[in-house]
């Protein structure tokens, strides 16, 4: 499935961009819910957050962007500089995909499901390099 901004998402960036002077940060969270449909009325409660052994959220800071480029299919894109990765315990989730919400806020900025599920059993390891895009409307 494809990157997701709910319309929460799209006022808040819309207030970074034009009126905040300064942006929280963000939080990287994982959820293990099968949500189907992620569109713009889904809001962060949709989510179940995941809650294997070891786990925990994930800041990233504003400073941790990569300088913004070019997809192939020339949108804006935007990389986190490191992937962010967890190693589970004892008690595993599956995790179906990543959300990102307003450190501070709370508010839902965008989110992705994974075109395939994770099992994470004892030692396994799930990785996730945060990227976002940007397009005009056509």
């Amino acid at each position: 499935m494809a990157l997701v901004v709910p319309s929460s998402g799209e006022n808040l960036i819309l207030a970074w961009a034009l009126t905040d002077a300064t942006p929280e940060n963000l939080t990287l969270k994982l959820f293990k819910n099968d949500i189907t449909t992620i569109d713009g009325d889904t809001v962060a409660g949709d989510f179940t957050e995941a809650d294997f052994t070891d786990y925990a959220a994930k800041t990233l800071t504003r400073d941790g962007w990569n300088s913004i480029t070019q997809d192939a299919n020339n949108k804006s894109l935007a990389t986190y500089s490191s992937t962010q990765s967890w190693t589970c315990g004892t008690t595993g989730n599956t995790i179906y995909g990543y959300f990102i919400v307003g450190a501070s806020s709370g508010t839902l900025v965008w989110a992705e499901k994974f075109a395939t599920s994770t099992v994470l059993s004892e030692n396994v390891q799930l990785s996730v390099l945060p990227k976002f895009t940007l397009s005009s409307e056509n």
